[in-house]
């Protein structure tokens, strides 16, 4: 279920977009004002916005000329909603970064149809993974490659859930869906929070992520990514589970058994303390840190040291 925010001072055109999307199977959210909205985009990090031109406070060409400034955000799908349709309007917002424009009044198939293809172009177009927008495995594999080539000396963090499949097996997708984008969240909050514009997150897959990141920010990013998701994942279980400290389902061998709550291992290689050449090679090396880390049975991470 892809997450909407509508931003419209316009009550009435805020509530018949928001009807229309949910009866689409969209969840969606509203902001009042420009300011609002802003605020939502980095809250709630949704997978698209639909932001008015003319609003109070800020308006929508502010909002987006601020949302195409943070590099977290640079790629976030935006639809903007007009009463104008003038040449020059439009020329000022596709100059800023729109994706797409809809002018008003508009008919319920248009806006469904240009929502759909806002965020199946967008995804094609990052090379990202379809639930999260995050960059998928062949922009992970350039960028790696790149920061290779010139010399640049990066950390790596290697990330994975443990218990991520008997959640799966206990829950369904659905839900583990769900966990896999609050846990990219928490992952763009920490890079916001603690890292440097030109980091780099990753959605290698499943519940895989990587993230580059400076030498001297990964600890702290490590830190508030274990914190954050040991303090919010509890709420993705029932109840009586939580109180349990385990769920209770099927192993591999289809055997019934008791599988912690879950927890996150982040495995950490710097090129500052040796050479490496190959994308393989540092993905080897996080592979194997990654391991250890989840040994451990609580969230942590596992630095490299070796030479």
């Amino acid at each position: 279920m892809k997450k909407i925010l509508i931003v419209d001072d316009e009550k009435n055109l805020q509530e018949l977009v928001k009807d229309i999307l949910q009866m689409d199977g969209y969840s969606v959210t509203t902001a009042d004002d420009g300011v609002e909205g802003l605020k939502k985009i980095y809250e709630e990090d949704p997978d698209l916005v639909i932001l008015d031109c003319q609003m109070p406070k800020m308006d929508g060409y502010e909002v987006l000329a601020a949302v195409r400034k943070d590099p977290i955000l640079i790629n976030k799908p935006i639809i903007m909603l007009t009463a104008k349709s003038s040449e020059s309007d439009q020329l000022r917002g596709l100059r800023l970064g729109i994706d797409d424009y809809i002018v008003k009044p508009f008919k319920t198939n248009l806006l469904l149809a240009r929502i759909k293809t806002v965020l199946e172009r967008k995804a094609l177009s990052l090379g990202a993974n379809p639930l999260t927008l995050l960059a998928g495995n062949v922009a992970i594999n350039f960028e790696v490659e790149k920061r290779l080539l010139v010399g640049a000396e990066f950390a790596l963090l290697y990330l994975d859930l443990s218990e991520f499949k008997s959640y799966n097996d206990k829950y369904g997708f659905e839900r583990g869906d769900k966990v896999i984008k609050h846990t990219a969240s928490i992952l763009v909050q920490a890079v916001k929070d603690f890292g440097k514009s030109n980091d780099f997150i990753g959605h290698i897959g499943g519940d895989d992520f990587i993230i580059l990141t400076s030498e001297e920010h990964h600890q702290a990013i490590c830190e508030f990514i274990i914190k954050k998701f040991d303090e919010t994942i509890p709420s993705f279980y029932d109840a009586e589970d939580v109180a349990r400290g385990s769920i209770r389902t099927t192993d591999r061998q289809s055997v019934i058994r008791n599988f912690n709550i879950m927890t996150i291992a982040i495995a950490v290689v710097s090129t500052a303390n040796r050479k490496i050449s190959h994308y393989v090679e540092l993905s080897e090396m996080a592979v194997s840190l990654k391991k250890l880390a989840k040994k451990n049975n609580r969230s942590s991470y596992v630095i490299e040291r070796r030479k």
